[in-house]
């Protein structure tokens, strides 16, 4: 294989991860947002009155659990995601300077 093709796969694979980084992003700031309108909706439920209803605090509760895993699952992905950048990048390094060493002889 060429050094013209091992790069083209190589910068390939990047930006594939690239754009799976850009959808985790997308995905974590739309359950960004649905927690804090769930967290708005809680706020608003205890200023109203001491008199609230608990099976819909608990709804709400349950509601912000499962987003806030969400946003974590989702950067635990991106963590994973930015750790293949960077093996990829350490790829296209070594690529390179292989590929100098023979042009050097």
């Amino acid at each position: 294989m060429s050094i013209t093709e091992d790069l083209e796969r190589l910068l390939e694979s990047k930006n594939k991860l690239l754009n799976s980084i850009e959808v985790c992003c997308e995905s974590i700031e739309f359950w960004e947002e649905r927690a804090n309108q769930t967290f708005s909706r809680m706020d608003e439920l205890e200023n109203e009155s001491f008199d609230f209803d608990e099976a819909y605090r608990l709804s709400l509760a349950k509601e912000s659990e499962k987003i806030l895993n969400r946003v974590n699952f989702e950067n635990s992905q991106l963590d994973m995601l930015e750790a293949k950048i960077l093996d990829l990048e350490s790829s296209i390094i070594k690529t390179l300077a292989k590929y100098a060493k023979k042009q050097k002889k």
